[in-house]
């Protein structure tokens, strides 16, 4: 689920979690591509059926990064995890959870440090389709216009349907003063939009469009050279906007806090 701002009609601006959904404008991918990816599954029949509703990246063989948002106000038997499956609702190992640790400072409302850390009750066994992800340390290096890859099982389009099979889209980074010019342009409308910050990064085809995540997607991997996860895919504007670009959580700016907590 990445969060989605809409403007209503009255122009107030409205924060959703994103619903279960697909990368827009993207192609199938699969999980060998990338081993790390996790199925972030809710529940709310007390187990009886479970629902594709975020993603998240293996980062030890015990912790999941994701977005906070996700799992805002919910409890841990709400979630499981699945590992190792191209298919959103087929396959693959799953893993109860034993913890829930969202940063500190999140705040819920403008989706400031959206990141999350969910521990498993039992190690992940690797394969070659369930293997680790790499996170940047606090001075990567992350140039604009870089090649990136959303991955997950989001909308097809903007309040679209979902992919069954794993998705992912290629977008470039985008200048961070430029999306913030632009964000701040829907801010001066109205004061609850979320601010673009230090600890958030851009991603889009800036001025076309076509290419993002979508409803669904939240939580997943914002990927540079595959396997390394520069972003958590947080919130945006519709999805795929030629003018307002997709928004994920920088990770190397958490970085020293996702390392003292993946054991805690």
């Amino acid at each position: 689920m990445r969060a989605i701002i809409v403007l209503t009609l009255l122009g107030s601006a409205l924060a959703f979690p994103r619903s279960p959904n697909r990368i827009v404008g993207g192609t199938a991918t699969n999980v060998e591509t990338y081993p790390y990816m996790s199925n972030m599954q809710g529940s709310y029949w007390s187990g009886a059926w479970w629902n594709q509703e975020c993603g998240g990246s293996l980062i030890t063989s015990t912790a999941v990064l994701s977005a906070a948002h996700c799992f805002y106000g919910d409890r841990i038997p709400f979630w499981r995890v699945v590992l190792g499956s191209s298919m959103r609702h087929s396959g693959g190992t799953v893993h109860t959870i034993s913890r829930i640790i969202m940063h500190p400072q999140y705040i819920h409302a403008i989706l400031n440090n959206d990141v999350a850390i969910v521990r498993l009750d039992n190690p992940a066994v690797f394969s070659s389709r369930v293997q680790l992800a790499s996170i940047p340390g606090p001075n990567y290096n992350l140039v604009d216009g870089a090649s990136v890859s959303h991955v997950g099982w989001g909308h097809l389009q903007y309040q679209g349907h979902s992919s069954e099979q794993l998705m992912h889209v290629h977008v470039n980074i985008i200048n961070q003063q430029v999306c913030a010019e632009r964000y701040a342009i829907l801010k001066a409308q109205d004061s609850n939009w979320p601010e673009v910050n230090d600890g958030m990064v851009c991603a889009g085809i800036l001025n076309h469009g076509g290419k993002d995540a979508c409803q669904g997607d939240s939580g997943g991997p914002l990927a540079h050279f595959g396997n390394i996860v520069v972003g958590v895919t947080s919130w945006g504007f519709e999805c795929a906007h030629s003018v307002y670009p997709g928004v994920s959580a920088r990770v190397s700016y958490y970085s020293d806090w996702i390392v003292a907590n993946v054991n805690n």
